[in-house]
């Protein structure tokens, strides 16, 4: 209660004498002693002398991002406390890594703010459980630089961290594609003044950036830019320029700077090449302005194709030899004749020249010594060479046996397969032609079981009994 003057007032007796114990938030009338309030949170900030004469704060500090009080945990000797949850751990080392990595980058305080907020999000998905924290810090800060459209690519982040760049580019998809966000590529344009620097143009860096410049201007138009990457876009363009403006410079000059792909950048200029513009001298290319755009590469690639693959069905050969059609060949070089070099040379180059190629005498000695620096090595050779020889020989002999026991089966199975073609018959035939004859069988009564009695076995059908029987008619 509180009377009109906005003091507080007693609701038991109605005295203003209310004393405030701000140390324990409670309101006391000093009048009859009823508490008025009790608990009651404070701001002001109180200071407690402990043992040893360390000081300690009153109270819980509750911070504007966290969803809990700070839990006093302080301890003796001075050491601070109030210790924090996980997700306050987390998002504060969180934000001291992306301060590191954007310090080493160069990237201002609003990128930090940006990937601070996407790292936030990364924590509320759980999207770091299972990851290291400065691979998904890199992942934010590489989104902040591509939404903020900086000069920045992902492999400068694999360099600052010395981690693989497909380890964070892998860590970036999974990120993009978690939070549905949808990236526009970067222009090639913006990374052309950054690299031209490092190709020691001198004086002339200006002019070739410029040239680079309408170069990725003309490529968007002749559709090679798009779907392709812009590093190798931009690679392409700058070595253009260069040699345009006199500049001795090779593709291995760009890829050192750009980290791309010789091929890439090959592959690039080649497609350059098939456009109008290629044809264009430096001046009329800073001055002309073509207005027809050529095809896509990969609608011309696939052109050619067809129409070769047509002329191939329909047997046209004229199509098939035609120049549109055909890759370019280099043409081919003529073999020197010495013979005929070296009548126009004074005598003491042909000296010199003949110094250059060694005799018989020197090759041997060189080929001697090569197999005495090399010895090691032409001996693992060798037995190589012979590890596989008698491997080649095993392998020869087990198909051998194989086709020879293949063979034995073959044979097997036709003497079985005749065996059960054969009649009772004949296996009895057979089995009494190949044993010895027996005294005790009557070999008539056994073939009269057949009808034609061809079961005889000629001297054998006679009776052995018949002396004994013409004995006892006699008597």
């Amino acid at each position: 209660m509180a009377d009109s003057s906005g003091g507080p007032v007693c609701p038991n007796c109605g005295s203003k004498h209310i004393e405030l114990q701000g140390a324990s938030g409670a309101s006391v009338c000093t009048e009859c002693g009823v508490i008025l309030e009790e608990n009651a949170i404070v701001s002001n900030v109180e200071f407690v002398e402990g043992q040893g004469g360390a000081s300690s704060m009153v109270g819980q500090f509750v911070s504007a991002t966290s969803r809990k009080a700070y839990t006093g945990g302080g301890r003796a000797g001075g050491n601070y406390g109030f210790s924090r949850d996980s997700r306050e751990t987390t998002l504060a080392n969180g934000r001291r890594k992306i301060q590191e990595v954007a310090s080493r980058l160069r990237l201002g305080g609003h990128y930090v703010d940006s990937a601070h907020r996407l790292f936030t999000i990364a924590v509320e998905k759980n999207f770091v459980q299972g990851r290291r924290t400065i691979h998904v810090v890199a992942a934010c800060l590489y989104i902040s630089c591509r939404q903020e459209k900086s000069q920045h690519m992902l492999i400068d982040f694999s360099d600052a961290l010395q981690v693989n760049v497909y380890t964070l580019g892998t860590c970036f998809l999974k990120f993009r594609r978690l939070l549905g966000l949808k990236l526009a590529i970067l222009d090639p344009a913006l990374y052309i003044y950054r690299f031209a620097a490092h190709l020691d143009l001198n004086d002339q860096a200006n002019l070739v950036a410029l040239t680079a410049l309408r170069l990725v201007g003309r490529m968007k138009r002749d559709w090679i830019v798009c779907g392709r990457r812009p590093a190798g876009i931009c690679a392409a363009a700058l070595l253009i320029a260069a040699r345009a403006h006199g500049f001795s410079r090779h593709p291995q000059d760009v890829t050192r700077i750009l980290r791309v792909c010789g091929m890439t950048v090959t592959t690039r200029v080649r497609e350059f090449e098939q456009t109008p513009s290629a044809s264009l001298t430096l001046q009329q290319f800073g001055r002309v302005e073509l207005e027809n755009e050529a095809d896509p590469p990969a609608f011309t690639r696939n052109r050619i194709l067809e129409a070769r693959a047509r002329a191939i069905q329909e047997n046209n050969v004229e199509l098939l030899t035609s120049e549109e059609r055909l890759p370019p060949t280099q043409p081919v070089e003529g073999t020197l004749d010495t013979g005929i070099w070296r009548k126009d040379m004074p005598q003491n180059m042909i000296d010199d020249i003949d110094s250059i190629f060694r005799n018989p005498t020197e090759v041997a000695q060189k080929e001697a010594i090569f197999n005495k620096i090399n010895k090691d090595y032409i001996v693992v050779q060798a037995q190589k060479e012979k590890n596989r020889t008698a491997a080649e020989k095993a392998h020869d002999n087990a198909e051998k046996d194989l086709a020879e026991q293949s063979e034995g089966l073959e044979r097997y199975r036709k003497r079985k397969g005749r065996g059960k073609d054969s009649t009772t018959e004949e296996a009895l035939l057979e089995a009494v032609a190949n044993r010895k004859i027996s005294r005790k069988i009557n070999y008539d009564a056994m073939s009269s079981i057949f009808d034609d009695g061809s079961f005889s076995t000629g001297g054998a059908t006679e009776d052995p009994f018949a002396t004994e029987k013409l004995a006892i008619e006699e008597i």
